[in-house]
């Protein structure tokens, strides 16, 4: 049999989709309040927002006439007819979020306007309403909720601790407080502040003033515009990064928002600056058209449709990634007068030390005779210039040296610069394979005598399947046999390779860059790195300085295709203060 649900429950059943947990609710308040055109927010809340959360502001209020709808269901201002929909320009718009605590709590809202005429109260318990009455309340509103979840225990009991609850609170009202500069925001927690932010800081002070000026060290701003609108904020930078996400945030129109576009396309601005799962922090605030975005999607308002999605993923893509470009990368190695250690985790000493300079330096004015065919940095594995950027290339010393085969060492503008040969190369080499395969054009070398490997039954199937991808690439195989293939043409950098273990690696390539889904891509990741000089091939003194030279003509040398950095900077006061010349 149907029946026509009461009322309370539903209620109580609309009030799920907007309540989620006290983060929720404190979010619509504010929302409300920032409506409303208040200046200043204060925001509180004891044991994890289930005993209490109050917002007040010293917005617009609420004319007594309007009162009474206060916590009626479906009951806005700032709605009128269904063509409102299409260019939402205030927070919300629905009218559920105040029905919907109300409904699951007991509330209380004080108002008053600026006529004079002095404040009223109205109390809403379960859904019942009582009010309003006169009140002593100064222009503005403040709104309590006490005892949230007390009528439906079942969902209480799906909560986290006070602890955690009281954590997620505090970061929708730090979102709200970055957004919204001109707007003084303070928050307390059980009776402590935790913090106070006046109006007049701009979005880098706050950022400062909510997460600490180490966060904000770290950040490198983004700022970029075209048709479809503005993207302006920050992104990490690489060596922030973290295995967990720390200040992930977006916003379109001043609005906070989840949405899956928009991480994705920071990380794919990332693709090879970070390795693995590392986690950049990024704030990044949309400015569109109201037209061209749905924020009608789900009852809390989080969600949200672009009319342009691929337009939007590319425009803060482009942003992330010249900002990215633009920044000097190169992480910094602080010492603090600590021992510096051996690869093999065995402190140096002095002599040892001046021994491993000494055989460098002797080795970097020896002939290179004995060097492996596959390690020089030639003329024919150049890279082709890419795009240049317009911040300043970092100096190539004219002196440096090789130390353990397998670093290369000079001097800085900013000091000791430390770079990895390998990863280097690997990323000289892995732009000029990207340019080629852009280009449709990846040198090949035809072998006079084509080479035979062994492949399992599944690899085989997959590698033929595959041959005309690995053509692309400058990889020719054909079927020979039942458990084989016949290579017929390799890469040119590739020259010289073991083709077992390259062709095995471009069936399955390792995915091990952020951001990089392309299969194509990640086998060039692949063949940068077979054929790159290693970690422990010497190389003379053209040699290096051809390596080093080379990686200032490509769009960035700061991190090899895996996201890892090519070179490290150990900077001149750390020196000095290792060196005991300051701060001691």
């Amino acid at each position: 049999m149907i029946r026509q649900l009461p009322q309370d429950v539903v209620d109580r059943i609309a009030a799920g989709e907007v309540v989620e947990r006290p983060a929720a609710v404190i979010k619509e308040l504010v929302e409300n309040a920032l409506d409303a055109g208040a200046t200043a927010i204060q925001v509180e809340i004891e044991e994890g927002g289930l005993r209490l959360m109050r917002v007040a502001d010293d917005g617009s209020g609420i004319a007594a006439e309007d009162l009474a709808l206060t916590f009626a269901s479906h009951a806005t201002s700032k709605l009128t007819d269904v063509g409102d929909l299409e260019h939402i320009g205030s927070f919300g718009f629905r009218g559920e979020a105040l029905s919907s605590v109300g409904a699951v709590s007991r509330c209380r809202l004080v108002t008053a306007t600026a006529d004079g005429d002095g404040g009223r109260r109205i109390d809403c318990e379960a859904g019942r309403i009582a009010g309003p009455h006169p009140a002593a309340c100064a222009r503005g509103t403040v709104v309590e909720v006490r005892d949230l979840f007390h009528n439906t225990p079942a969902r209480r009991r799906f909560l986290q601790t006070p602890r955690t609850e009281a954590s997620r609170c505090r970061e929708v009202v730090a979102a709200m407080a970055l957004a919204n500069p001109g707007v003084r925001f303070s928050l307390r927690i059980d009776g402590r502040s935790r913090f106070d932010i006046g109006s007049g800081l701009d979005l880098g002070q706050r950022i400062d003033a909510i997460y600490g000026s180490e966060l904000r060290a770290d950040l490198v701003p983004v700022e970029a515009q075209d048709g479809v609108g503005r993207v302006m904020g920050f992104v990490s930078l690489p060596a922030a990064a973290r295995p967990r996400p720390r200040m992930q945030l977006a916003y379109v129109n001043g609005r906070l928002v989840k949405d899956r576009s928009v991480p994705a396309a920071v990380r794919s601005a990332f693709r090879d600056f970070l390795p693995g799962a590392l986690q950049p922090a990024f704030l990044i605030m949309l400015s569109l058209d109201p037209a061209r975005v749905d924020v009608n999607v789900h009852p809390t308002k989080a969600e949200v449709r672009f009319r342009e999605r691929d337009d939007v993923f590319r425009l803060i893509r482009r942003a992330c990634r010249q900002a990215l470009v633009g920044a000097d990368l190169a992480p910094r190695v602080p010492l603090h007068g600590r021992a510096v250690e051996s690869p093999t985790d065995a402190p140096i000493s002095g002599g040892a030390a001046s021994f491993a300079v000494a055989e460098s330096l002797f080795r970097r004015n020896a002939p290179s005779a004995n060097i492996p065919k596959s390690a020089p940095v030639s003329a024919s594995s150049r890279a082709e210039p890419a795009t240049v950027v317009s911040a300043p290339a970092p100096r190539v010393a004219q002196h440096f040296l090789q130390i353990f085969d397998t670093y290369l060492v000079h001097d800085g503008p900013d000091g000791l610069v430390i770079v990895d040969q390998h990863a280097l190369h690997e990323r000289i080499l892995y732009s000029r394979l990207r340019d080629q395969w852009e280009g449709g054009r990846i040198e090949k070398q035809r072998l006079l005598v084509p080479e035979l490997v062994r492949l399992d039954p599944e690899d085989l199937d997959r590698a033929l399947a595959m041959a005309d991808d690995l053509s692309a690439l400058g990889l020719e195989v054909a079927a020979f046999g039942d458990d084989r293939v016949a290579v017929q043409a390799v890469p040119a950098v590739l020259r010289g390779e073991r083709l077992d273990h390259l062709l095995r690696d471009m069936i399955h390539p390792p995915d091990v860059a952020i951001g990089a889904p392309h299969s194509l891509e990640r086998r060039l990741f692949t063949m940068a790195c077979h054929s790159a000089v290693k970690a422990g091939d010497p190389l003379d003194e053209s040699e290096a300085g051809e390596l080093l030279k080379q990686g200032l003509g490509l769009e960035h040398d700061a991190t090899c295709p895996h996201g890892r950095p090519t070179r490290v900077v150990v900077g001149r006061a750390e020196l000095e203060r290792l060196f005991k010349r300051t701060g001691f």
